[in-house]
């Protein structure tokens, strides 16, 4: 049976913010989301969903038409859920890991599909104590989204190295800028999306695992960014959880323009719809250089020419946007890259503060700190 893929003539944008809770003393991850959920259904507005753990919980964003509504919209929820959050002697923060905590240490959320995913995966699904930023945007079609990922795939490293906040795993420096990415690619139906000719072919290989009883529905599947059909979007999910709001806007402007931008790139009949699998075979490799070294991975941009620094390379693709940004009216949110560029990721911060306190525990506070300061 085929797939209805439900489009979006415009290119609507929203977004899924996972986010730590924490003991204000410890700053310790700690269970308070079966509590904190019961009491956001009776709050006007606050758009909150349990995730996996119970030391997490995931704010969605409403359908918005420009990244500075979407701003607007996720503000305004991230101060409700904090000022929940502070009523209930809990602090909040957004990492692709947390600094110190122990997936052993987590409790699962009690609802079935939970409880499913972790018999199904046992000790895989059990390290899934991480943290993500998920971005969607609307695409008009099925074969659309297809043609759009099959290029989109080669900006993997670009919005990773951005995004990056997880060097540090269970008390321990992984010597990575994200080893959130590296947990997912364990996963049978995680990391890069694998290479479909057209949406017919995406439909035939969604049909054979769904009739199978391997997947139940697109959520099953934890690629890098996949075609969500149910929502009429292309939904990037390779980004780290995103330290500050600003941060969170400029990456949410960035995968915007670029679905835009190669989509635009089809339809003038700038770009052919037979996409070299060359893109495929390089997508491993380059994907692992923003994973290990950030923003100063070095990533394969054509088959047999010399590597290039990713920074050099955003850089030049933040140029190469700005017409498209400024017709979707995101010039702002889109030059809070360039700040990312200047003062580094996530990652780079957090090591900076343990190499200067040797403390973890100020690791935490200063992601405390920084959505604090950002949404305030």
């Amino acid at each position: 049976m085929p797939i209805e893929f439900k489009g979006s003539r415009k290119p609507t944008v929203g977004c899924e913010v996972e986010i730590q809770l924490l003991d204000p003393e410890t700053l310790d991850m700690k269970s308070a989301a079966v509590e904190l959920l019961a009491v956001a259904k009776k709050t006007d507005g606050l758009r909150l969903k349990s995730e996996l753990t119970q030391a997490m919980v995931e704010i969605n964003t409403s359908v918005c038409q420009t990244i500075g509504e979407l701003g607007e919209d996720l503000q305004d929820q991230l101060n409700k859920l904090r000022s929940l959050a502070r009523d209930r002697d809990l602090e909040l923060a957004v990492s692709g890991t947390h600094p110190f905590a122990h997936w052993r240490d987590s409790k699962i959320f009690p609802v079935e599909r939970y409880r499913q995913i972790i018999d199904k995966f046992q000790w895989v699904g059990r390290r899934l104590n991480t943290f993500g930023l998920h971005v969607h945007v609307g695409v008009e079609d099925g074969e659309r989204a297809i043609a759009i990922i099959n290029v989109l795939i080669n900006y993997i490293p670009h919005l990773l190295a951005l995004s990056t906040s997880s060097p540090f795993w269970n008390g321990a420096d992984t010597g990575m800028e994200s080893c959130r990415v590296a947990i997912f690619a364990s996963f049978p139906t995680g990391g890069l999306p694998y290479f479909f000719v057209d949406w017919k072919e995406f439909q035939r290989y969604f049909a054979a695992l769904n009739s199978t009883g391997t997947i139940q529905s697109i959520r099953d599947i934890y690629w890098d960014i996949r075609p969500h059909f149910d929502f009429g979007t292309i939904e990037v999910r390779v980004c780290d959880g995103v330290s500050s709001l600003k941060e969170t806007l400029g990456i949410a402007a960035l995968i915007q323009c670029l679905i835009v931008w190669i989509d635009s790139q089809y339809q003038k009949g700038q770009r052919s719809r037979q996409i070299h699998m060359q893109h495929y075979w390089l997508a491993p490799e380059n994907k692992w250089q923003a994973a290990r070294y950030g923003l100063d991975g070095q990533i394969i941009v054509q088959e047999g020419t010399e590597r290039k620094l990713l920074r050099s390379h955003l850089a030049e693709l933040l140029q190469t946007l700005a017409p498209t940004a400024q017709s979707l009216r995101c010039e702002k949110e889109l030059k809070y890259v360039e700040e990312i560029l200047k003062r580094g990721s996530s990652a780079a911060r957090q090591r900076m503060v343990f190499s200067k306190t040797n403390s973890l525990k100020a690791v935490a506070s200063a992601l405390v700190k920084e959505l604090k300061d950002s949404i305030e």
